[in-house]
């Protein structure tokens, strides 16, 4: 699958290809047209919020 994803704060994101990842039992997947961002997403790729788990793909929501 396709996915942008912010490797380094303060740098653009990139666009990566990653593996599908695989159901568990009782989840389906879905195949995404297209995905928005939060502002808290925002906040992470601008840098104003300490410390991110990264990589981080965002696009939660």
């Amino acid at each position: 699958m396709r996915a942008m994803v912010l490797e380094r704060i303060g740098e653009p994101l990139q666009a990566v290809e990653r593996p599908l990842p695989e159901p568990l039992a009782g989840e389906i997947r879905l195949r995404v047209e297209a995905c928005a961002v939060c502002r808290t997403d925002l906040h992470v790729v601008d840098g104003d919020l300490p410390q991110p788990k990264l990589p981080l793909v965002p696009g939660h929501e």
